[in-house]
């Protein structure tokens, strides 16, 4: 909760108005609280602000605190719930579809996508067919992660450097491109590769790719010089499994083991770049990368235990809630979730570095890695890699220091199919807004990439007991989940 150094305040940063409002220990989920974002500037070059890196302690609303810039019309999207882990979640034509790698080979002995209608009303737990097209990729080397918006989809690949992009309206591949020779592959301890992550952005119409040094840039446009190609790369660590802030177009990209990461033998430059706050090389960490001017900032933390490493040895994805500025990061191994207050944050522009309030959830009953937040409800999500749980809490109260969260095992797949088990790397999480009654839901899919878990959060959310963990049971998880075939046509689809 200490800031390091004063800096210029988010308000300046981002050029907004900033309204507060407290949420109590005793409100349920899916309240709308915390801090909001009326108006959607970009800029983190304290503009509005200080500019000379002398501090500043305005707040929102008080002299040093920039305006909005009506420029920017990225309010005129919605706040994205998607995922830069393992698939995408889009609804085009009247239809909710995931996308998710696939082990089912091609009439011509292709790798494919398997677009999932993860709109249906389902069967629960006893499964139902959901499969809208299997999508020829054409060629053998298979995608991994995938990410999109309602006018093209990307797949990308941990093990191999083609890049697709998907037509959605007609689940054809429109274009296949290869990243560029000199690129490298990132490794981390159970995860790495190519690309590692996509995320995406409808005000900018550009695609992001976790790669190897950075974070690649790619327009989605479909016609002009540069339509469907990579435009720019932000040297950055590399990050495992990285979050996305949509609205304000804003990476959070937690690192580590960066130097084990090469392209020719050599590991990123960008490695030296993230100091620590006693001085030297941080170890793991958060890079906080404004996409509109590529600045890259690095997280501190003077008051943590190990301030070198502020969020744990093996910081291993992120995710932003764009409507309260709540950042999760989860501490691998360590026994901890970082929750962290960014509508609170402070930045140094000189140093290009940022600090937040940071407090922790200590989930004794869940160990989980991955992570998504609902932006409607604030509900977070999480899933265990390579393991058969789930979590829920109500991020804004666990942000005030609340240990309150529910957690849980997945049931059995349907037919037979034995225990559930998580993706591994990258993460296969994500949350949206179903189609059928406009709730949240988060999505999980099976190791086997068959079964998409569709589950109810605001149900699974409710079972949280009070200030401290609560599991919930085999007949409570049943009630939640509903399991869709991604390898069985749905009725009437044209395949």
């Amino acid at each position: 909760m200490r800031s390091l150094r004063h800096g210029v305040s988010f308000a300046a940063v981002l050029g907004l108005a900033v309204a507060a409002a407290c949420n109590g220990k005793n409100n349920p989920p899916g309240g709308d609280a915390g801090v909001h974002f009326p108006d959607a500037g970009v800029s983190f070059d304290g503009s509005g602000g200080s500019d000379s890196g002398v501090a500043t302690d305005a707040g929102p609303g008080e002299a040093g605190v920039g305006t909005a810039d009506a420029s920017d019309d990225a309010t005129s999207y919605p706040p994205s719930a998607g995922s830069s882990g393992a698939f995408g979640v889009v609804t085009v034509n009247g239809k909710q579809k995931l996308y998710m790698p696939s082990n089912t080979q091609s009439a011509l002995g292709n790798a494919t996508i398997a677009a999932v209608d993860v709109g249906v009303t389902g069967n629960g737990v006893s499964g139902a067919p959901a499969l809208v097209h299997s999508i020829d990729l054409g060629t053998t080397n298979y995608a991994t992660t995938t990410g999109g918006l309602s006018t093209m989809v990307v797949a990308a690949s941990t093990d191999s450097n083609d890049v697709w992009f998907i037509d959605p309206a007609t689940d054809v591949v429109v274009k296949h491109i290869n990243l560029p020779s000199t690129y490298g592959q990132s490794t981390f301890s159970s995860g790495g590769g190519y690309v590692t992550g996509i995320a995406t952005d409808p005000g900018m119409n550009i695609a992001i790719l976790a790669v190897w040094n950075g974070y690649a840039i790619v327009d989605l446009s479909t016609t002009g010089p540069t339509a469907l190609s990579i435009t720019q790369l932000i040297q950055a660590p590399p990050g495992e499994n990285f979050g996305y802030d949509s609205v304000h177009h804003v990476i959070f990209a937690p690192f580590y083991n960066c130097s084990q990461s090469v392209a020719n033998g050599q590991p990123p430059s960008s490695c030296n770049t993230p100091m620590a706050p006693e001085g030297g090389v941080q170890a793991a960490g958060l890079s906080v990368i404004t996409v509109a001017d590529g600045k890259v900032y690095t997280y501190q933390d003077g008051a943590a235990a190990d301030p070198q490493n502020p969020l744990g040895n093996e910081p291993d994805s992120a995710a932003i809630d764009p409507t309260t500025g709540i950042v999760i990061v989860p501490a691998e191994n360590d026994g901890y979730e970082n929750f962290l207050d960014f509508s609170q944050l402070m930045v140094d522009p000189v140093h290009l570095t940022v600090t937040a309030p940071h407090v922790y959830l200590t989930s004794n009953g869940f160990e989980d890695e991955g992570v998504a937040i609902d932006p409607s409800s604030h509900i977070a999500f999480w899933e265990g890699e390579e393991a058969s749980d789930v979590a829920a809490a109500n991020s804004v109260q666990d942000m005030t220091g609340y240990q309150g969260y529910v957690d849980g095992i997945m049931p059995d797949l349907p037919n037979g199919g034995g225990g559930y088990t998580n993706l591994g790397d990258p993460h296969g999480i994500a949350v949206s807004t179903s189609i059928i009654d406009g709730k949240p839901v988060g999505f999980v899919i099976d190791s086997g990439l068959q079964w998409v878990a569709r589950i109810d959060l605001a149900a699974l959310a409710s079972y949280e007991a009070g200030d401290a963990g609560a599991t919930a049971g085999a007949s409570k998880m049943n009630a939640v989940v509903t399991y869709l075939d991604s390898t069985t046509s749905e009725p009437g689809a044209d395949q």
